[in-house]
């Protein structure tokens, strides 16, 4: 007896290099060792009166501005798998959210300014809902500017496929 045939669902997914998040990664930490080498230069005395200052004032930046940036790229080193975003037939899933594609109007990719903490904002795929919401997917910084527009371009071509489908 022939068991009757499933719906073949077509997965397809973003990877990100797990390499580009280690290079990244490394250069924030060695910046993080600089930041801890200043305040020890003042903890230990080396520093006069006014290096004090300058060598907290950047320290505490650094570490404000690097340190975020470094536990992203490692998050996303040890994530498993390298996937930004994944979909099939059904939906477009980012790990934690499924979206149905029915939901989606549009997608564009967006590059915000920098956050309202001086946070460097990553680039970002946006997803514009039919009840008028968006939902972002954060890249954090793992593509170069090609990758991301490859990507946008894809997902743009499989809601199109989708909508004339559905």
């Amino acid at each position: 007896m022939q068991q009757p045939e499933t719906p073949k669902r077509n997965h397809q997914q973003i990877p990100y290099r797990r390499s580009t998040a280690l290079w990244k990664g490394s250069l924030c930490f060695l910046f993080l060792l600089l930041c801890v080498s200043l305040l020890w230069i003042i903890v230990d005395g080396q520093a006069e009166r006014l290096e004090t200052i300058y060598y907290s004032i950047a320290a505490v930046l650094g570490m404000w501005l690097i340190g975020p940036l470094f536990f992203m790229f490692l998050s996303r080193l040890t994530r498993t798998p390298a996937v930004l975003l994944s979909w099939d037939d059904e939906s477009i899933s980012t790990g934690k959210r499924r979206i149905p594609w029915s939901r989606i109007r549009k997608i564009e990719h967006a590059s915000p300014a920098r956050s309202k903490w001086l946070l460097s904002a990553s680039p970002m795929i946006v997803l514009f809902l039919k009840d008028g919401t968006r939902s972002h997917i954060q890249t954090d910084h793992l593509f170069n500017k090609k990758e991301l527009n490859q990507a946008v371009t894809l997902l743009q071509e499989t809601l199109q496929e989708q909508q004339q489908n559905g």
